[in-house]
C-alpha cells in the first residue's frame, strides 16, 4: 500500500475492532483519509478459555472497545491530525476526556522530542450512557512481568505474604521467559503483533514526513489487562510501577513532559475511574507504589536467585527479535541507573558479574550518570528513579573503600558531594519512607506494612 505525505493526512479513523473466538484473537483496525492508508493490529490471547454465555461475550466486547481506542495511539502519531473519527463507536463525555489525557500526556516525551504541538479532541455525545459489564470475576491476582527487578520484588512479596500471583506477559523475550521459569508460577500469554503497514513506515517515516517516537505502552497494557481479566477470570492486576515513576523529566506547551506518565499515580487514578463504570470488579493497582526505586532496589538485592534472570535493559526487549539482546548492554541510561541503584546493597564483585562490567570505572560513562545525578541537564527519557536516588546512592558508594578508585567516583564526586552530602540525611529519610498516595486495596496492606519492616532505612544486608 503505498504510504501517505504528511500534508496530505487529514483524518485519523478508528475504523472496527471485533474478537474472534476460534482463534482468542483480538482485531484492532484503523485508518487516515478514510480508508486512504490502512492498518490493523491483533493481539493473541493464548490458551484462553472458550468464552462462556452472552454475558462474557458482552464484557469482552465492551473491554475491547476501549482497548482498541488506547492502542490506536501507536498509530495516531505517524501524523498527528487534528481530525479523529470513530467509525464505528460513540465515546461518553467521561470516556472522551479520559483519552484525550491519555493521548496528550502519554505522547508528552513525543511532542517534546519532535518539537510538535498536539491538538486531541476526542468526539462524544453527552447523551450516550456507559455500559456496565454484567459478569463476575474470580478473587484472584496477576502480576504483569516484564523481566527487571520490579516485577520480581512484586512476584516474591506477594508469595512471601500467602498470595499465589498467575504471571503475565504481553510477549514473550528471554528475562521474561526466565522469571518465569524461576518463580515457578503459572503464567498467561498475550501476544500483540503491530501492524505491518506501521512497521514498514516507521522505517520511511522521514520520506513521508511521518512521526515516530514514545507511547505509552504500559498504558495500553492496562487495557490489554482489563480485557483478559474477563477471558482468564480474574480480578486484580497488580503492577509493579513505584512513586519515582510520578516526576516528570521537563516541562513542554505549560505540561509536564513524564516519560513514565502510564507508570504513574495520575494514569492509575484516571483508569480505574473509567474501569469501574464498565468493569467494577476489576482492580488495576501498582503494588510498589509506596516504594522509591533505590527501597525497591535494596529489597530485590535480597532474593538472590534472580541475579543472572532480570534485565530491564531495553535492548533485551526491541520489537525485531533479531536485534534483541540477551544480557545488559552497560551503556544506556537504564543500565547506568540500575547498576548505581544496585550498588549500596549487592557484593560489588556480584554486580559487575551481572553486568559483564564495571560501569562506575568506565570513563565514557561519566556524562550518562551526571544526567542521572542531576548536575548536567534534566532526568534521563528513560524509566529511571528520581536524581534524588541516584544522589544518596552515589553518596552511598562513594563511602565504601572498595568503590573509591573507580573512574566515574572519582570524576564525579567532588562535585555530587558538594551539592548533596549535607542533604543525606534528609535524603535518607525521604527516599526509604513510604508514601500513602496509592490504590493499594486493604487486603494488600499487610504487604506495605512487611515492606516497611524490610526496608527501615534501606541498610539490610542480604540474607
Amino acid at each position: 500500500m503505498p504510504f501517505l505525505p504528511r500534508r496530505q493526512v487529514k483524518s485519523f479513523h478508528f475504523t472496527d475492532c471485533f474478537f474472534d473466538e476460534e482463534t482468542n484473537t483480538a482485531h484492532l483496525r484503523y485508518a487516515f483519509n478514510g480508508s486512504a492508508l490502512v492498518f490493523e493490529e491483533t493481539l493473541d490471547f493464548c490458551q484462553a478459555p472458550l468464552i462462556r454465555d452472552e454475558r462474557q461475550r458482552q464484557a469482552v466486547n465492551l473491554c475491547l472497545r476501549l482497548l482498541h481506542i488506547a492502542a490506536g495511539i501507536s498509530y495516531y502519531k505517524l501524523y498527528i491530525p487534528d481530525e479523529i473519527k470513530l467509525d464505528s463507536t460513540v465515546l461518553t463525555k467521561k470516556e472522551a476526556e479520559f483519552f484525550n489525557l491519555f493521548y496528550t500526556s502519554g505522547l508528552g516525551e513525543f511532542s517534546y522530542r519532535n518539537n510538535v504541538r498536539l491538538n486531541i479532541r476526542f468526539p462524544f455525545d453527552e447523551s450516550v450512557v456507559c455500559q456496565k459489564a454484567e459478569i463476575s470475576l474470580k478473587k484472584r491476582v496477576v502480576v504483569p512481568v516484564g523481566g527487571g527487578k520490579d516485577s520480581i520484588v512484586t512476584i516474591e512479596a506477594l508469595k512471601h505474604n500467602g498470595f499465589q500471583p498467575v504471571l503475565f506477559s504481553v510477549g514473550n523475550p528471554l528475562a521474561i521467559q526466565e522469571t518465569i521459569r524461576t518463580a515457578e508460577l503459572p503464567s498467561i500469554l498475550v501476544k500483540r503483533h503491530l501492524s505491518e503497514n506501521l512497521i514498514a513506515l516507521n522505517r520511511q517515516a522521514d520520506q513521508y514526513g511521518a512521526f515516530n517516537g514514545h507511547v505509552p505502552v504500559t498504558g495500553i497494557i492496562a487495557f490489554i489487562l482489563m480485557l483478559s481479566a474477563v477471558l482468564y477470570d480474574f480480578s486484580d492486576a497488580a503492577l509493579s510501577n513505584e512513586r519515582s515513576a510520578n516526576i516528570g523529566n521537563t516541562q513542554k506547551d505549560g505540561r509536564t513532559v513524564n516519560h513514565q506518565w502510564s507508570k504513574s499515580l495520575e494514569f492509575e487514578q484516571a483508569f480505574r475511574s473509567l474501569t469501574l463504570d464498565v468493569l467494577p470488579e476489576f482492580r488495576y493497582f501498582s503494588l510498589l507504589r509506596a516504594l522509591s526505586e533505590l527501597s525497591i532496589a535494596a529489597l530485590f538485592s535480597r532474593t538472590r536467585k534472580y541475579d543472572f534472570v532480570f534485565t530491564s535493559c531495553n535492548k533485551a526487549f526491541k520489537l525485531d527479535e533479531k536485534k534483541r539482546l540477551d544480557h545488559w548492554c552497560a551503556d544506556c541510561d537504564k543500565c547506568r541507573f540500575v547498576f548505581l541503584a544496585l550498588a549500596p546493597f549487592m557484593e560489588k564483585k556480584k554486580l559487575i558479574q551481572i553486568f559483564s562490567k564495571n560501569m562506575l570505572d568506565d570513563v565514557s560513562q561519566i556524562q550518562g550518570y551526571k544526567e542521572l545525578l542531576g548536575l548536567s541537564a534534566f532526568k534521563p527519557f528513560e524509566c529511571v528513579g528520581e536524581i534524588e536516588e541516584s544522589a544518596l546512592a552515589f553518596l552511598l558508594i562513594s563511602d565504601k573503600p572498595e568503590w573509591h578508585n573507580d573512574k566515574v567516583i572519582r570524576a564525579l564526586s567532588n562535585e555530587v558531594c558538594e551539592k548533596y552530602r549535607t542533604r543525606q540525611a534528609e535524603l535518607t529519610g525521604q527516599v526509604f519512607s513510604l508514601t500513602d498516595h496509592h490504590l493499594i486495596p486493604e487486603e494488600y496492606k499487610d504487604v506495605i506494612r512487611n515492606f516497611e519492616k524490610q526496608t527501615g532505612n534501606g541498610m539490610g544486608e542480604r540474607a
